[in-house]
């Protein structure tokens, strides 16, 4: 046995052992289970408030009835207290698609797909891919004419920066 063989024979124990000790501090032993695991066109369940959903459904009652202002204050609380959850930024993008507003539609839309991507995912129960693209079409055409208009326009331009990173998203998404 030469010394190759012998820094072979012990890089293999020491992973063998560093195996051993991932399994059982990860839970990859009896503890694991596929029961645990969401299966397909199952959700990940987790925790979430009570009061989210409730305050989320007035929230979508409000921006249906025309309510806009009173949504507006509903979602910006919702935003403050939930910053980590997409649907409020959603419903924001919403809020300003009812204004009339699409490139500030498109920014929220982009927050709550990046903090839930199954928005663009025709699989889940929250995909709203269709009302996204449609969002960031008439976004284009709006950012372009200022561009046109004034092509130095810094806001505009990162404005158009988002336009082509939301164009990437909705062309790499399952819709």
């Amino acid at each position: 046995m030469d010394r190759l063989d012998r820094i072979s024979t012990g890089a293999i124990v020491v992973l063998a052992v560093w195996a051993v000790v991932l399994l059982m501090f990860n839970g990859g032993g009896q503890g694991a289970s596929k029961d645990r695991l969401p299966g397909k066109g199952q959700e990940v369940q987790r925790y979430i408030d009570p009061n989210f959903d409730t305050k989320l459904a007035l929230a979508k009652k409000l921006i249906a009835s025309g309510s806009i202002e009173q949504a507006g204050l509903l979602v910006d609380e919702l935003l403050k207290n939930y910053a980590f959850e997409g649907q409020p930024y959603m419903l924001k993008g919403d809020i300003f698609l009812r204004k009339q507003q699409p490139v500030q539609a498109m920014s929220q839309y982009r927050k709550a797909i990046d903090l839930n991507p199954d928005f663009l995912d025709k699989k889940t129960t929250v995909f709203q891919g269709k009302k996204i693209k449609k969002t960031v079409d008439e976004a284009q055409v709006l950012i372009d004419e200022a561009l046109a208009e004034n092509p130095g326009n810094e806001e505009q331009k990162e404005y158009k920066k988002m336009l082509y990173y939301m164009l990437r998203k909705i062309a790499g998404s399952c819709s």
